[in-house]
């Protein structure tokens, strides 16, 4: 019960007297508990929140330190491999100072090898130039030599074949050679080669190789009568010995001594000889001549009734009427005469002299 109500258990019939308060009289009690138990309050207030932000900002710093001590412990490691990657990049700096001086070093041997590899290619090239030009000039030599003994082997003998072939080998001399200057005169070559070929008619090998089966059938042809009798008896002491004082000679119908019968088949045998030296040469005045002589020699001294006789007289028939000059007889030495003027002009101008005065090697 509050101490300001007034007391109720007193009598109504003795009022007491009310006295006004003065102005100075203190203010009532239950307004001053009021305002107190008011700043009780706003004080626990006041206390709770201080409490309640003084446990968040312990909270906040308990996370706050522990977001430091795990940043320092980043940092930590960052560092760590910073220096890792330090130390790694001053090894890696060491090896390039270390790469940069072998590469140095191997620049200068390669630079060393290739100039003793330029050395030696001048070397080699002055050696081949050399052997290049020694070549040439054995290839050269050889097919002028060649083409001299062909020119020779035809103005002598009038081998055409023989000839030829000598061309064919200069042609594959003159093939083998490095300068081509010398390229023309293989054309020339050629020109004369085809004509030497054909001279070599197909019909002019058969009629040489006719004549050359007769020389060697005139061996074994028989003789007449009287000269096989002469040559049966030859073969005896007397005769012999009186053949060496006394020599017997005939005349035959075409009248031609003839001797006895080896040398009967001797002049025979160099009749058709000319016969072929005359088909050789293209001259149909000395083939018919020597046929003509070969055939009368056949009938005065061999069998004229044997079949072989008879084959031969024929075979010396169908000659006869064959033509020798059945192709112009080419003139052999252009080839020749090019190369030598080729070969002079080639060696003047490597003796020309260079600008300095001194001849070239």
């Amino acid at each position: 019960m509050d101490m300001d109500t007034p007391d109720i258990s007193a009598p109504a019939s003795s009022p007491a007297p009310v006295t006004p308060l003065p102005s100075s009289t203190p203010a009532p009690r239950p307004l001053l508990a009021g305002i107190a138990l008011l700043l009780a309050m706003v004080a626990v207030v006041i206390g709770a929140v201080a409490w309640w932000r003084t446990a968040a900002d312990g909270s906040r710093g308990n996370a706050i330190a522990t977001d430091i001590a795990l940043a320092r412990t980043d940092v930590d490691g960052l560092r760590r491999a910073v220096e890792l990657e330090r130390r790694e990049r001053e090894m890696l700096r060491q090896r390039l100072t270390d790469a940069e001086n072998v590469n140095k070093t191997l620049r200068e041997e390669v630079l060393g090898v290739s100039e003793r590899a330029r050395v030696l290619e001048d070397a080699i090239s002055n050696l081949a130039d050399r052997r290049l030009s020694g070549h040439d000039a054995l290839l050269l030599n050889e097919a002028e030599m060649v083409l001299l003994l062909a020119q020779q082997r035809f103005e002598l003998f009038h081998d055409a074949a023989a000839a030829a072939r000598a061309y064919r080998i200069a042609d594959s001399a003159l093939a083998a050679l490095q300068d081509p200057v010398f390229a023309t005169t293989r054309e020339t070559l050629a020109v004369e080669l085809r004509s030497l070929d054909q001279m070599n008619q197909p019909t002019e090998a058969a009629a040489l190789a006719e004549l050359a089966a007769l020389r060697d059938q005139v061996a074994a042809l028989p003789l007449a009568a009287a000269l096989d009798r002469r040559e049966a008896g030859a073969d005896s002491k007397l005769w012999r010995a009186l053949g060496q004082f006394v020599r017997v000679t005939r005349t035959g119908p075409g009248g031609g001594a003839v001797a006895d019968p080896a040398l009967l088949r001797n002049f025979v045998a160099l009749e058709l000889r000319a016969a072929e030296l005359a088909l050789l040469e293209r001259n149909d005045a000395a083939l018919h001549a020597a046929l003509k002589r070969a055939r009368a020699q056949l009938a005065d001294g061999f069998a004229a009734d044997d079949p072989s006789v008879v084959a031969a007289l024929a075979g010396l028939g169908r000659l006869d009427v064959q033509s020798a000059a059945a192709s112009p007889r080419p003139t052999l030495g252009a080839t020749l005469k090019e190369l030598r003027n080729l070969r002079t002009a080639q060696g003047l101008q490597q003796a020309l002299p260079r600008v300095d005065g001194t001849p070239v090697p």
